[in-house]
């Protein structure tokens, strides 16, 4: 029985330091915290837009925009597939997850105190996940209904799992020299929450396959962390940008449950139902320490022409402080576990470009590529290399108040994964992704309309 929980186990650290369901590519990471910064694909550390954002995306560039708050969301829709190699006798090797919406929402707010500072103040979900494939009940399992297409096997490393960190980050903005060089600087509360599925079989005891107990994970916990920016105009056309969000350790505390699926074998039924009463795998507490990794971040704008600006920006994401995971359970005949997950850091590169058209309207249009984080595509991040279309487009009424729309198509390419812990690859991975995003942005004082 230490083997189902140690598996169970296992599960929970993997969904800490897989990532998000969409949220996309990358292990968890989510970009898509502007509609406006969206249609440039997360282009803009060097001149990022006018909507507050900036707190994320360029601490720097408050102070050299107007003051402004905003409002936004972005519904990011994902779907995967799993295609079992042939010879494995499946009726229909094809498993399928069916598509599912995740919204993100954020909010800023950007106030211009004076000609040289401005202070914001964010709050937004940089890492998430969020991942569900369809399993029989348990009343079901274990039943002539239950089948490996309706039932997949991925379910013994996690079939519905959570995972989310929300930060909240006041920021200060300073123009060190007036008109060419900004600096700016963010303390972030960080908040992280996970929520694990799984189910268990004792394939060591030749009941490979056959469910005998289902099990839920959760837990909580905070951190902080801080941000830094800079940004230097190094002509009247070009400038430069820099930001470093620091990675945040956040210890997370929860419990872990468990439930009595039935075998109809009775030796084994009265065994797990004694080790649920009061052995291992009875009602408990559960920790661990998550790490958020870093993020640094490089990019240039280039005004080439009154009203075309082009952007690109490189990022550099630490996912190497996912490279391993304790979980503790506080009952002493439960087995901790320390998982190896062999992430590796990933490389982004942006392209972007923002026109605008009229004094109001402004459109937008962007590619982005990044390598993969993870190591192997599972059930609980079926990820790959991945490149990212977008187009966006923004418009603004009476000046003040403004509504941006984006659009972005994700492709990646199939990649051979495995379905269970430590095991061979079985079949390919397809997955599909796209985002809607919309924000509404207000701007006000009297610094906004002499904004660039």
């Amino acid at each position: 029985m230490k083997r189902s929980l140690a598996m169970a186990s296992a599960a929970a650290v993997a969904c800490i330091a897989a990532g998000t369901p969409a949220l996309h590519a990358q292990g968890s990471g989510v970009d898509q915290q502007s509609a406006c910064m969206t249609g440039r694909v997360g282009a803009g550390v060097a001149m990022p837009c006018q909507d507050g954002s900036a707190v994320y995306f360029s601490p720097a560039g408050l102070v050299n925009q107007g003051s402004a708050l905003s409002v936004g969301v972005s519904l990011v829709n994902t779907s995967n597939t799993f295609r079992y190699d042939p010879g494995l006798n499946l009726a229909d090797p094809t498993i399928t997850r069916d598509a599912e919406t995740v919204p993100v929402p954020q909010a800023f707010v950007n106030y211009r105190a004076s000609d040289r500072l401005a202070v914001g103040l964010g709050v937004f979900a940089p890492y998430g996940l969020g991942l569900k494939w369809d399993v029989c009940s348990i009343q079901e399992a274990n039943t002539a209904s239950c089948t490996p297409e309706n039932n997949f096997e991925g379910r013994f490393t996690g079939y519905d799992n959570a995972f989310r960190g929300v930060y909240i980050q006041p920021t200060v903005a300073y123009q060190l020299v007036p008109g060419r060089i900004s600096l700016g600087a963010g303390l972030d509360y960080v908040r992280g929450n996970i929520e694990v599925h799984q189910r268990a079989d004792v394939p060591g005891s030749g009941l490979r396959g056959l469910d005998v107990a289902d099990a839920t994970l959760k837990g909580e916990g905070t951190g902080f962390t801080f941000h830094l920016g800079g940004i230097a105009q190094l002509s009247e056309r070009a400038s430069l940008g820099v930001r470093y969000l620091h990675s945040a350790e956040v210890e997370m505390d929860g419990d872990a449950d468990f439930e009595q699926v039935l075998t109809g074998i009775p030796g084994i039924d009265a065994l797990i139902a004694a080790q649920i009463a009061g052995g291992a795998l009875g009602a408990q507490g559960i920790g661990t320490t998550v790490e958020f990794p870093s993020q640094l971040v490089v990019g240039v704008n280039f005004a080439a022409t009154p009203r075309l600006n082009l952007l690109a920006d490189y990022q550099r994401t630490g996912w190497e402080s996912f490279d391993q995971f304790g979980i503790d359970f506080q009952n002493e005949n439960a087995a901790d576990r320390v998982l190896n997950l062999g992430y590796q850091n990933t490389n982004t590169f942006r392209l972007a470009a923002d026109f605008a058209a009229t004094e109001a309207l402004a459109l937008r249009a962007g590619f982005r590529y990044n390598n993969e984080a993870s190591p192997r595509a599972t059930p609980l991040l079926p990820e790959f290399e991945r490149n990212y279309f977008t187009a966006g487009a923004g418009y603004r009424f009476a000046r003040q108040l403004g509504l941006d729309l984006a659009y972005q198509y994700v492709r990646q390419p199939n990649r051979r994964g495995s379905v269970r812990p430590g095991e061979a690859n079985v079949g390919v991975y397809t997955a599909d992704a796209q985002v809607f995003g919309v924000t509404l942005s207000y701007l006000f004082g009297r610094h906004h309309a002499a904004a660039p």
